[in-house]
């Protein structure tokens, strides 16, 4: 399970890193690549926790899990961000990005470690 859960994490990151590119052209995102970015990642962080709730103890997974939720507010804010007065064309700014992908990759490195060192 924690497995998957990583195959999804690294899917998701593929997905953002293709949204940063994205917005450092200056062109709007797209949305379905949006939306898959988040609704891999959500896949993910529900395996995780299923994994946490039904497994033995492995700081290291609790770990990952809170940097991932972290994340998640880090990405709900920037959603927030886009879809406030601004205009929609604008690249969302790169600090809150920043800080959303060096949470979340730390997070799939702790569940990495987890993973290959249990």
């Amino acid at each position: 399970m924690i497995f998957a859960a990583i195959v999804l994490f690294c899917l998701a990151t593929a997905l953002g890193l293709g949204l940063v590119v994205l917005a450092v052209r200056d062109r709007q995102g797209s949305p379905a690549l949006a939306a898959g970015h988040a609704g891999i990642a959500l896949s993910g962080l529900i395996l995780l926790g299923v994994r946490i709730f039904s497994g033995p103890l492995n700081m290291l997974y609790n770990d990952a899990a809170l940097l991932f939720v972290l994340a998640l507010a880090g990405g709900l804010v920037l959603l927030a961000l886009r879809s406030g007065d601004r205009e929609h064309r604008s690249p969302p700014p790169m600090i809150g990005v920043s800080f959303h992908a060096v949470m979340a990759l730390a997070a799939l490195l702790l569940l990495i470690l987890g993973y290959t060192h249990p």
